[in-house]
């Protein structure tokens, strides 16, 4: 039986002040303070450097910041995590995408509300997003008849930066903040998602 996490003590914000400005743009990004910042925060230079990355890997891309955020719905999905899978699709209610569009993220394949391009790049985040990767030659055949080379790289960057937070909170069960597990819990089918350990 799975028992609710977090299975690592949280910090307090004030036990790191070297963090301070990472805090700050977590906030600024996500519209609150993320628990799992707070659970990794006891190496505080590495905590910095990935998340940083992880910033930098969005503001880079040249794709939408759409896809970029049912990309991310798609990769947490497929690793399993729930805590990420809120947080993204959480990410693309602010982003503006439409509730019934998120919530259909997982028939991406077959449903009316997503054209050719976005299956191309959920298709290929899916596979990415397994271990081991399912892609093939072909895989990156097909991505180049709607995306470059570097916004192939963008997408998969995506994926791999999304797998260390899949990781990350899917072994430490991290809590889940009330505003992704309010919109996740109204939005997303239940037989795709639920809140599980992360309580």
């Amino acid at each position: 039986m799975t028992t609710n996490g977090p299975y690592l003590t949280p910090l307090k914000r004030e036990d790191v002040p070297e963090l301070e400005s990472i805090f700050q743009v977590t906030e600024e990004y996500l519209g609150f303070s993320a628990n799992d910042v707070l659970t990794m925060a006891r190496l505080p230079q590495a905590t910095k450097a990935y998340i940083e990355f992880a910033i930098t890997v969005i503001q880079e891309a040249t794709i939408s910041t759409q896809l970029i955020q049912l990309i991310t719905v798609v990769a947490s999905a497929v690793s399993g995590c729930r805590y990420c899978t809120a947080h993204s699709a959480n990410n693309c209610n602010d982003a503006g995408i439409d509730t019934q569009k998120i919530a259909a993220v997982w028939d991406y394949a077959s449903s009316p509300l997503f054209d050719e391009k976005e299956r191309a790049a959920l298709d290929f985040a899916f596979k990415a997003a397994q271990s081991p990767s399912a892609l093939e030659q072909s895989d990156y055949d097909h991505m180049q008849k709607h995306f470059s080379e570097t916004e192939v790289c963008e997408i998969l960057l995506v994926v791999c930066q999304m797998g260390f937070f899949n990781r990350w909170n899917d072994s430490v069960a991290t809590q889940l903040e009330q505003k992704p597990r309010a919109f996740s819990e109204v939005t997303l089918p239940e037989q795709h998602w639920q809140i599980g350990k992360h309580t």
